[in-house]
């Protein structure tokens, strides 16, 4: 018999989040209860969740993964990325932002796509002909984000997004007028204040990320610290020089 399908659709986020914490501990004491017997929980099946890799990778590309990082997320490796990613995941809703930064290759961009990949609803399916349902966009580069108009719907989608990765921030071009600045800040004070999940990646280091994004930002990116998030320097030499 297959397992029952919760339908958390009409939650709202706060209320998403605190199921999502009462079954991370009803699940930490099966698995206490089963170790004291020399057993363990039998392992998930996304097969018979009814969404399968492909259709979960087809749902990435949709919310905007590009594809160069869609291939990594196949034969997955643990990483110290990954590590990351998951510490984040069980962490309270305070605990609303995550730093990943290094330098090219090494695994940043990957950790945060397979956090969204993790992420994916049960629901989620292709149409008849095989394409994707449409969705909204999750993945951002910094670049992108510098070219969107702050009064255009898609900026207003980002600051709701249940979910948001904002990739390579840091490479994006600073205009002179302080535009890209002021539309990150007002995006990350909005997510900050409404507990949006969000992982940045960014080739930055931490005194480098302060000097570029002002204090405002930074104030808001460790306060979601203090409650568990994180700033992540991934020191570990480039796995693409090392295939």
């Amino acid at each position: 018999m297959g397992t029952k399908q919760l339908d958390f659709s009409d939650d709202t986020d706060n209320e998403w989040m605190e199921v999502c914490r009462k079954l991370r501990e009803r699940q930490r004491e099966l698995e206490k209860e089963l170790a004291r017997e020399g057993k363990k929980l039998p392992e998930d099946s996304d097969e018979e969740e009814g969404i399968s890799e492909d259709d979960k990778i087809k749902c990435l590309q949709s919310w905007g993964v590009p594809e160069r990082i869609l291939k990594n997320l196949r034969n997955l490796k643990e990483t110290k990325a990954i590590k990351w990613v998951k510490e984040f995941s069980v962490q309270p809703r305070e605990a609303w932002c995550l730093v990943l930064s290094g330098g090219k290759g090494t695994g940043k961009s990957t950790g945060a796509a397979a956090w969204l990949y993790d992420n994916v609803p049960q629901d989620a399916s292709t149409r008849t002909d095989g394409a994707p349902n449409l969705s909204p966009r999750y993945w951002w580069s910094g670049t992108r984000i510098a070219r969107t108009n702050g009064y255009a719907k898609d900026f207003e989608a980002m600051i709701q997004r249940k979910y948001m990765i904002i990739d390579d921030l840091g490479v994006e071009y600073l205009d002179k007028n302080g535009n890209f600045l002021q539309r990150l800040d007002e995006l990350i004070d909005e997510r900050y204040s409404n507990f949006k999940r969000t992982i940045i990646t960014t080739n930055l280091n931490v005194k480098a990320f302060q000097e570029r994004y002002g204090e405002r930002v930074t104030d808001r990116l460790r306060e979601g610290f203090a409650h568990g998030g994180g700033f992540y320097e991934i020191a570990d030499e480039s796995m693409r020089a090392r295939r």
